[in-house]
């Protein structure tokens, strides 16, 4: 049986009288789970992992780590294994050099200083910082403190982390990177959510998908199922990823037959074309 890691039940947040962000919220993650979160601007999505996070305290409705719900007395253990890297890196970064902005978190924890100087290495070297140890993060550009703020949660090693759009400000190697850390996060059993706008990103990596719009969740399931929805896409105002328009594309020509699944990235089409290209020169024989 799966093993439940977080959970969220009616969650309502509203800032001010005005807008009311998140509109009964109902979520389940479990324990090695690749989820994706979806919407336009101001959908509720930052909001949510506030939430789940512990920064913001729900108007109403309850929230369970391993199935202990969470008070003003659990709010630390939350903290401690949900961990969160903001959209804005700049709110995140708070010290003088690179390593002492990734030991902070560990040297809250009370660790021993020689785990703290292990983990801190290891995460400069995950995100490709270890030239930079000793530079002044805000003088960094805006793609290398997206790093450091990455590195920040990567040091605290939480069970679960979530991600506020951690592909705005990096280039393509960089997020080519930032994929290879989260497979690596993956294997070692963390659980992770991600926020993002980036839909061939979300295509490529997610296994789940969930939808908001207007702070409701309108779809919730499989990331291939949740973008061959015309309507969700619709109401969330999310395309669809480009490989899915070429994938279709080759199955309206006839290249490829319809019951093929839909590759998540062009290395995997690639794949799919020689496989079929190999069986029609097979049938020409």
């Amino acid at each position: 049986m799966e093993e439940v890691l977080l959970k969220a039940e009616g969650l309502r947040y509203s800032y001010g009288q005005e807008k009311e962000a998140l509109k009964g919220i109902d979520l389940t993650v479990k324990k090695g789970e690749k989820i994706v979160v979806l919407g336009s601007n101001g959908a509720g999505k930052s909001t949510l992992f506030l939430t789940l996070n512990g920064v913001l305290t729900p108007d109403l409705g309850r929230i369970f780590y391993r199935e202990k719900e969470i008070g003003k007395k659990e709010i630390n253990e939350l903290r401690r294994n949900v961990g969160i890297v903001f959209q804005d890196a700049d709110n995140q970064i708070i010290a003088s050099t690179v390593f002492s902005e990734v030991s902070f978190g560990p040297m809250n924890l009370r660790l021993p200083k020689e785990e703290v100087i292990g983990r801190v290495n290891s995460a400069l070297a995950s995100m490709n910082l270890t030239e930079m140890k000793d530079r002044p993060p805000h003088y960094l550009s805006g793609g290398e403190k997206k790093r450091v703020s990455i590195a920040d949660i990567i040091a605290m090693e939480p069970e679960v982390i979530l991600f506020d759009e951690p592909t705005a400000s990096l280039d393509p190697v960089n997020v080519k990177m930032l994929k290879d850390v989260l497979d690596e996060m993956t294997n070692l059993g963390k659980t992770l959510l991600i926020s993002t706008h980036d839909v061939d990103f979300a295509f490529q990596w997610a296994e789940r998908a969930l939808v908001f719009s207007g702070g409701c969740m309108i779809a919730d399931g499989p990331v291939r199922e949740v973008f061959d929805s015309p309507d969700v896409l619709e109401e969330a105002n999310l395309r669809k990823p480009v490989i899915m328009d070429v994938f279709e594309s080759l199955v309206r020509h006839g290249v490829l037959q319809e019951e093929v699944v839909c590759p998540k990235d062009a290395r995997e089409l690639e794949s799919l074309l020689q496989a079929n290209s190999c069986r029609a020169k097979e049938i020409d024989r």
